[in-house]
C-alpha cells in the first residue's frame, strides 16, 4: 500500500476459505457466532485486486472500473445515496462512499479499480474490492489515518447492506488478515472478530504443502454468490427438524479441528475438514453445486484427496488437494483438457512476513 496527501492505493490478496463458510454470515453469525478457517492468497505470484482513490479540483467523482472497462462520473447527491441496483456496475463505488459519508463538499475523487479474478470467482473479490476501496477512502480523507482491519471489516457488512446484496464478513478479513488464520466471532448484534494465525513455521510447511499438492481451478461457470446466499438463508430461517443449526455448529467445529490439524501438519485431518466443508455447504443448499462441476469432481476423483468450491459455490474457482505431486501433475493435465473455459491458475500463500 503506498499513500500521499493527493493519493491512495490499496492492493489485496484473494483468500481461500478452507472450512466454516456461512456460520460468518447474518443473521447466522448474529444468532451463532462465526468461525472460519481461511488463507490468504496471491494469484499469478500477485495481489490481483486494487484500489485507487486520488484528489481532483473538481467536485466531482470519476470512476473508472479497468477490468470492466467502463467509466462513470457522479456529480449529485443522488448518485451516491439512492436506492442501489447490485447490477451496477458502480453500485460497490457508491455503496462505499456511502458508508463512508461523502459529500462533494469535501471536493472531487478519482476512482480507479480493478480485479484480475475471473467474474464470479467465487474467491471474494467483491468484499476484498470493496474493503479496499473503503480503506482508500478513509486514509484519502486522512493520510495519517491507519483504519483498523476490524473497523474495515464492519464497513464491508454496512457496504454489502446498502448494495442489498448481503454476505458475511469472512471474504474481507480473509484478505486483510494475511496468511492462514481462524477467525471467529461471538454471537452478537456486534461482531468483534477474533484472529489466530498459524505460526510461522507451521504456516510455512503448510505452503509447501500446497505448492506439492494444491490445485485451483477456475471452472468456467460464472455464479452470483447471493443467488446460493438467498437459498442458504431461507434454508436457516425454516430450520427444519433443527438440521440447519445443526450444519453451522458442524461447520464451525471443523473450521477449529482444521486449524489444529495444520498446527500439526495433520494433511490427512485438514484434508477430510476440507471434503466436510463441501459436503455441508451441498446440505445448506443444493445450489452450491450443479451437474457440470459435479463432473468436473468426477473426472478428477482419481488422484484428489479433498475437493470444494471456494465461497458459496455454484460455480468459480475449486479447489483440491492431490492425493500426491505426481498426482497434482496429472490432475492440471486433466483440467486442462476439459475445455469449457476452465483454466488452471498459479497460488501461494500470501504471508505478509
Amino acid at each position: 500500500m503506498t499513500a500521499a496527501a493527493d493519493s491512495v492505493t490499496v492492493e489485496r490478496a484473494l483468500r481461500i476459505d478452507l472450512a466454516g463458510g456461512w456460520s460468518d454470515t447474518p443473521p447466522i453469525c448474529n444468532d451463532c457466532g462465526g468461525a472460519v478457517l481461511n488463507v490468504a492468497v496471491t494469484l499469478e505470484s500477485r495481489r490481483p485486486v486494487c484500489a485507487r482513490v486520488r484528489r481532483l479540483a473538481a467536485r466531482e467523482v470519476r470512476v473508472e472500473s479497468v477490468d470492466l472497462g467502463k467509466t462513470a462520473t457522479l456529480t449529485r447527491k443522488s448518485d451516491i445515496y439512492g436506492a442501489k441496483d447490485p447490477h451496477d456496475w458502480c453500485a460497490l463505488v457508491k455503496s462505499a462512499l456511502a458508508v463512508t459519508g461523502y459529500t462533494f463538499a469535501e471536493g472531487g475523487l478519482d476512482i480507479r479499480m480493478s480485479a484480475d479474478v475471473p467474474k464470479g470467482s467465487g474467491m471474494g473479490t467483491s468484499s476484498i474490492l470493496g474493503s479496499a476501496l473503503l480503506e482508500a477512502l478513509l486514509r484519502i480523507r486522512d493520510p495519517q489515518a491507519a483504519p483498523s482491519p476490524q473497523r474495515i471489516g464492519e464497513l464491508t457488512l454496512a457496504l454489502e447492506r446498502e448494495m442489498g446484496t448481503g454476505g458475511g464478513w469472512q471474504d474481507q478479513l480473509g484478505a486483510l488478515y494475511p496468511g492462514v488464520k481462524l477467525l471467529e466471532t461471538a454471537p452478537g448484534a456486534a461482531q468483534t472478530f477474533r484472529v489466530r494465525r498459524l505460526d510461522a513455521r507451521a504456516e510455512a510447511d503448510f505452503a509447501k504443502f500446497l505448492r506439492d499438492r494444491g490445485v485451483l481451478y477456475f471452472t468456467g461457470q460464472k455464479r452470483m454468490a447471493r443467488n446460493v446466499l438467498r437459498g442458504v438463508l431461507a434454508f436457516y430461517a425454516r430450520n427444519p427438524e433443527g438440521i440447519a443449526a445443526a450444519i453451522v455448529a458442524t461447520l464451525k467445529r471443523d473450521a477449529r479441528a482444521g486449524f489444529a490439524a495444520l498446527r500439526r501438519r495433520d494433511w490427512a485431518k485438514f484434508g477430510a475438514v476440507v471434503n466436510a466443508y463441501w459436503l455441508n455447504k451441498k446440505a445448506l443448499d443444493p445450489g452450491s453445486t450443479n451437474p457440470n462441476v459435479e463432473m468436473i469432481i468426477a473426472r478428477i476423483a482419481p488422484w484428489t484427496d479433498a475437493v470444494t468450491l471456494t465461497g458459496a459455490g455454484g460455480g468459480g474457482f475449486l479447489f483440491a488437494l492431490a492425493k500426491s505431486r505426481a498426482a497434482r501433475a496429472q490432475m492440471e493435465k486433466v483440467l486442462a483438457s476439459a475445455g469449457n473455459g476452465g483454466r488452471c491458475y498459479r497460488f501461494a500463500v500470501e504471508t505478509g512476513r
